[in-house]
């Protein structure tokens, strides 16, 4: 005899916990299989099967679609109703139950059964229950118009108590099952919009949404399912129809109340076709609109931030994700990484790495590439100080390389910077053992060290040439600064009171004409932080940054140029105006990125190129012109400038000396 079957997706619906006899079922299997037996019961996770003499089990996870057999309503299923119906009318639950499952157990795909015992339960206020055995009645092919009406009731009911997600099975089950069901029309959009509260399944809810829009127009949901279907578009990776589909919703409702989440939206599918430009305008839309509110201002903020960034690593060219040290030459940018170093044109915004250099400088020794923990780029050359092989020079000109070791003048082969003085045609190099300085003109190099020179310490970790003086940083002592017109060393801070604030290690130098700067970390206080000097030190104010257990507070660079003061640490990126003193907190691209460690931070035009732990960063800061509204735990009212607020939330201890 030939069978009708009715087949359930798993995607939409899971067996619930019945016991079934004599049900032929086809169980569809993800990998293609197709088994054959009788249905023996079935949960969440698993089902169960007789097939042949074998009881089989199967992961529900792994199963695509079931397929039962249709069969008619038998008579002793009838008799079993009736008489269940007698018990229920005169209020006899529990005998009714147990007919009605007779009942089905005679005819399991016979609906009323189903729906007299979702009533049951449900008046015992048993809610996931009933649900359950109301989609078993819809699988039938008696759909009766009560069970639409009672899964109705039920959605509501989930509705009200937040549980959105079985609201819109109930929902789902109308739609599906009940076409003549009255305001169908609300029922669609109401579970389309319900079912963009969930994260799972968004081609489903797009589909839902855009045939609601179809068939209903005029529907007073439709300007927020306009919406909600670019912005579902969006994350269903589909950002070109996103962004037609947004542009057409903010020109066609642009007073609408949803406006400023279409931006959003809008922005990010602008983001997801690398159109950079125009997702930060839709961001700093949201920004600059005093009406929006200040959640969303966050939430914009955040992606206009994030869609600044690029980040590049080993598939795009560089020797290894850890880059250590970054300079700038002209078109070029010099990478260096813990296995050797990248050149890159950026000729044009293109990022075009360069094979020739890099190759000649990362082959120099038989052991291994180099482990790179500086670079200084002039008009004539490169140099390079390894972790363990001392300074290298490449020649541009020439296109030869020299490897300056020990025996040649090195205090060290550890090379911790590099600095090039071209007015005094100078190389200064801070080693493991103290600064050395190469003096080309004469070929000679000067060593400089604490026994005979009064450093604080040996291990020079930091260097910044300045005309008038040279200073250096350690990593436990403290600095000191070289004046070229007393020709001596001079331990920095003790006199100058810096001492209760200044940490003694030093993590880096940056320079302007008539400036120095460099960041510390005070291992005693728990803090970190940065100070600003005039070149000979006389003058100069510290704030501290961050404290406590922020991360490893000894990772905080600094960068500056004429205009703006860049820091960087483990969490945030921060730029401040020189002398407007307005400070802008951006954020990583974390989902890019995840948690790192910054190593370097260098200025180039419109960019600030961040080296970390898992990659180059590089921030268009262009992108980041545009003045800032704090909002972080304030109300649209109360919402301050950054430029009159503290430093970070942390605090801010200025003290000029």
């Amino acid at each position: 005899m030939n069978r009708r079957f009715k087949q359930i997706s798993f995607l939409t619906i899971f067996i619930a916990h019945l016991s079934l006899a004599q049900v032929d079922v086809v169980v569809f299997m993800k990998n293609g299989d197709r088994i054959s037996g009788q249905w023996r019961g079935g949960g969440e996770r698993e089902i169960h099967l007789q097939v042949g003499n074998q009881r089989m089990n199967f992961q529900v996870s792994e199963v695509e679609s079931v397929a039962f057999a249709v069969d008619s309503v038998s008579a002793a299923a009838h008799r079993y109703l009736r008489n269940a119906d007698v018990f229920y009318q005169r209020g006899l639950l529990q005998e009714a139950k147990s007919l009605y499952q007779k009942a089905l157990e005679e005819s399991p795909m016979f609906s009323t059964p189903y729906y007299r015992l979702a009533q049951i339960v449900h008046s015992d206020g048993d809610v996931d229950t009933a649900l359950d055995y109301l989609k078993f009645a819809c699988l039938t092919d008696d759909q009766q118009p009560e069970i639409a009406q009672l899964l109705q009731k039920l959605g509501t009911q989930y509705l009200q108590n937040g549980a959105y997600d079985q609201a819109t099975v109930a929902y789902s089950l109308i739609l599906e099952h009940f076409p003549d069901f009255p305001d169908k029309d609300t029922l669609a959009y109401s579970t389309g919009i319900l079912l963009t509260k969930q994260s799972a399944e968004p081609q489903h809810t797009l589909d839902l949404l855009q045939s609601a829009t179809i068939n209903y127009p005029n529907h007073p949901d439709f300007e927020q399912a306009s919406y909600l279907i670019g912005d579902l578009q969006t994350k269903n990776n589909q950002p070109e129809l996103a962004v037609a589909t947004l542009t057409n919703f903010i020109l066609t409702f642009p007073d609408s109340q949803w406006i400023a989440e279409a931006q959003l939206a809008r922005g990010s599918a602008f983001l997801a076709l690398n159109q950079n430009r125009e997702a930060i305008a839709d961001f700093t839309t949201v920004i600059n609109t005093p009406i929006f509110p200040a959640t969303l201002k966050r939430e914009a903020r955040k992606r206009r931030d994030d869609s600044a960034w690029s980040v590049y690593r080993v598939s795009d060219g560089l020797p290894n994700n850890q880059v250590q040290a970054i300079a700038i030459d002209g078109n070029f940018i010099w990478i260096g990484t813990s296995k050797g170093i990248m050149q890159v044109d950026l000729t044009d915004n293109s990022w075009q790495p360069i094979i020739d250099v890099s190759s000649t400088i990362n082959q120099m020794f038989e052991r291994g590439p180099i482990n790179v923990r500086a670079i200084e780029a002039t008009e004539q050359g490169i140099w390079v100080g390894t972790m363990n092989h001392g300074l290298i020079y490449y020649d541009k000109i020439d296109q030869t390389s020299i490897n300056y070791t020990v025996s040649d003048g090195l205090p060290h082969k550890l090379v911790y910077d590099v600095q090039v003085d071209e007015l005094n045609d100078e190389v200064w190099v801070g080693t493991f053992s103290g600064v050395v300085r190469y003096r080309r003109a004469i070929d000679t190099w000067v060593q400089y060290n604490r026994e005979e020179n009064d450093l604080p310490a040996d291990d020079i970790v930091a260097l910044a040439i300045t005309p008038v003086t040279v200073w250096i940083g350690t990593s436990q002592s403290g600095l000191a600064y070289y004046s070229r017109t007393e020709d001596l060393w001079r331990s920095y801070g003790t006199f100058e009171g810096l001492e209760q604030i200044v940490g003694k290690s030093i993590i880096s130098f940056d320079t302007t004409v008539d400036r120095v700067f460099f960041t510390w970390y005070n291992r005693q206080r728990q803090l970190n932080g940065y100070t600003e000097a005039d070149l000979r030190g006389f003058e100069s104010v510290s704030e501290e940054v961050s404290r406590g257990t922020t991360g490893p507070l000894e990772n905080i660079q600094i960068a500056v140029s004429d205009n703006e003061l860049w820091l960087v640490t483990n969490e945030d990126v921060y730029k401040r105006g020189r002398y407007s003193g307005k400070w802008d907190q951006i954020a990583y691209p974390t989902d890019r990125l995840g948690s790192i460690t910054v190593n370097c931070i260098k200025l180039g035009d419109g960019v600030a190129w961040i080296g970390t732990s898992n990659g180059l960063a590089q921030l268009n800061t262009q992108a980041l012109t545009v003045d800032q509204l704090e909002t972080s735990g304030q109300s649209e009212e109360e919402v301050v400038p950054v430029s009159e607020e503290k430093f970070l939330p942390e605090g801010v201890e200025t003290q000029n000396e």
